[in-house]
This record gives structure tokens, sequence and C-alpha cells, in this order.
């Protein structure tokens, strides 16, 4: 395998101008650099991302940072999507990508210990939490990242991707009181969340226009796995005056919702109509087939890794926020009564 050392030898200079030629930032004559490339072209050298890093001092990674229990990610089709997203940028770079999910308690010691060992060179969150550490902490040190999801707070001061989830939430809700729905519940995520707080703003503004009092026993919310979704759905289904559809912040959500309505008896879209998010290939293939606000959460991911990349290879003064559009996919599972 031809090194470094090969290429000084070839082109008569030292290994350390052969590196400082491949970087690009130092001042080198043009006819040393003429040679040394020279050199490159005829041995035909290619620099491995090792090298490479250790000559600019990067890692040439990227986190994918997710504080969050293993079982609650991988039953979610919002994971497998917004990770294809970042991969299908990525993987036309020179980045290579570093995967982190990790338990909420041990988020710090995750963060701390990738910064320290100089493993990644930025970070895309895929989550935005009320009062997030991860996102305090890589201010603080000035770290970069960008945010899938909305910042609770200094959203002028921190790069993000993001749906408008209150305007998706809010017309997911006015969806079904066009149908006649005025028994509407709402399955969110854990509260904590932003984007649970947003969908819910939404869902609580879409009722408030059409004065539809709200409901405090409509409200529950879920861990995002399918068997705290389903044993809450259950439970909103067996209050003496049930709603007669519900806004599910999630696909696994809404199959969970659809498993409760079926031990129920209730018939889907029929008894009870439910809508979700973040539509897959799931959702076209399921029986019925699912209605859904689909948030393209390919691009999600896509945009955020862009937008990490660019940061990373040419920063910016000013922080980047990118809205993707949402729109809703009618499915069986909502009627008019």
């Amino acid at each position: 395998m031809v090194t470094i050392k090969d290429i000084a030898r070839e082109a008569g200079v030292s290994p350390s101008t052969v590196s400082r030629v491949l970087s690009g930032k130092a001042k080198i004559s043009p006819e040393t650099t003429k040679r040394v490339m020279e050199a490159i072209k005829k041995l035909g050298y290619i620099p491995n991302a090792s090298a490479k890093s250790l000559v600019m001092k990067k890692a040439y990674s990227v986190g994918i940072f997710m504080p969050r229990r293993l079982e609650q990610t991988l039953t979610s089709t919002f994971f497998d999507q917004v990770v294809s997203g970042i991969c299908s940028y990525i993987n036309n770079t020179e980045y290579e990508i570093v995967l982190s999910i990790v338990p909420p308690e041990k988020e710090r010691e995750s963060l701390e210990r990738l910064i320290k060992s100089k493993k990644v060179d930025g970070f895309i969150l895929l989550t935005s939490r009320i009062n997030d550490y991860a996102i305090k902490y890589l201010r603080n040190l000035k770290f970069p990242f960008v945010l899938i999801g909305s910042p609770d707070k200094d959203k002028d001061y921190v790069n993000w991707v993001d749906n408008d989830n209150k305007k998706a939430a809010f017309e997911a809700t006015e969806y079904l009181i066009r149908l006649g729905h005025t028994q509407i519940g709402f399955l969110g995520g854990m509260e904590n969340l932003v984007l649970t707080q947003d969908r819910l703003s939404g869902y609580k503004s879409a009722l408030s226009k059409y004065k539809i009092p709200v409901e405090n026993q409509y409200v529950m919310f879920t861990e995002f796995d399918e068997q705290s979704s389903y044993e809450k759905a259950k439970q909103m289904l067996q209050l003496p005056n049930r709603p007669t559809a519900i806004v599910c912040i999630d696909e696994v959500v809404a199959y969970a919702a659809i498993r409760a309505c079926r031990e129920l008896d209730l018939k889907v879209g029929y008894d009870v109509s439910v809508i979700g998010f973040n539509e897959s290939i799931f959702s076209k293939l399921s029986s019925p087939r699912l209605t859904t606000v689909n948030t393209n959460i390919f691009y999600l991911g896509y945009y955020a890794a862009e937008m990490l990349i660019k940061e990373l290879e040419e920063p910016y003064k000013t922080y980047k926020r990118l809205i993707v559009e949402h729109s809703i996919v009618e499915g069986e599972t909502c009627r008019a009564i």
C-alpha cells in the first residue's frame, strides 16, 4: 500500500510537506504542489479516512444521537426512515456515521465520551425535549449539531429541521371534525417531548376553532412503544362516553389503537376513526389502510445531514431553520358519522 512516505520520497520532499499539500490549508509553492500531485498520480495513492483525519485534525464522522430506550426506537417507523435520509446524504460525502442510541440516564456520559474521544465532528440529534440536556451541553461547548425537531427555546440560535407540527395536528384534527366527529381523543408520546406538546397544541387549537371543549379524559400519553400505546388506547376506548375518533401521534401508536379497537369489537373506520402520523410502507399495506399525515421523514434526515455537513465544511455565522412540508394521506380508517 502506498504511504505518504512513498509520495514524499518520489517527490523529493518531506512527509510533512505531503501532508500539508493534502490538507490544502498550508501555503506551499506551486512547483512543490505540482511535484507532490504528480507523485500521487504516478503511485496511485488514495488517502484513507484515518490518514486524512490525522492530517486535517478531523474525525470525518458525524454522530446520530438519540437518548431513548432501544425497544422504543427500533419499533418506530420514524427511526428507520430518518436514518435512511441521513445515510442517503452522508454516503455521498467523505464522512462516516457513528450511531449512538442510549437510555436517557446515560445521555450525559455518552455525549461527553464521544466528544472527548474526538470520534465525531458534529451531531444530528433525533429528538427534542423540554429543557433538553444535549442541546444545552452542545451549545455551551459550541460543538456543531443539527436538531431534527424544533427546540423548546432559543429557536433562533440552533440549527434545526422540522415539520410544522402544530399545523399538522390542527389539520389532522380538523379533518376528523369535518367528518362530523366532536368526541376526538389524542394519543401523544412522552409529555416532555417538544413534538408531543406541539401536536397537542395543534389538536387543542382545532377543537377551539370549532368550539368543541377539550375533554381531559380524551388526552393520554404513551411511551411510543406498542404495548404502552395499546394499553392507553384501550383505556380511552373503555371510557363511558368514549371518543369516536383518535388522533395518534405516530404510526406505531395508531396501530396499537387499531389493535385495541379490534379487541373491544369496535370496527375501525365505522365505530372509531383513527388517524396517525409518519406514513410508511406499512400504512399502505395495512388492512384497513391507515389514514395518516405524511411528514416526509426521509427528507427530515436528508436535509439535517446536508445542513450539518455544510456547517462542518463552511461554518456560517447565522443559524438555519428548515420546515419540511406535510400532507394528509387518506386511507380507510376514517369515515364520516
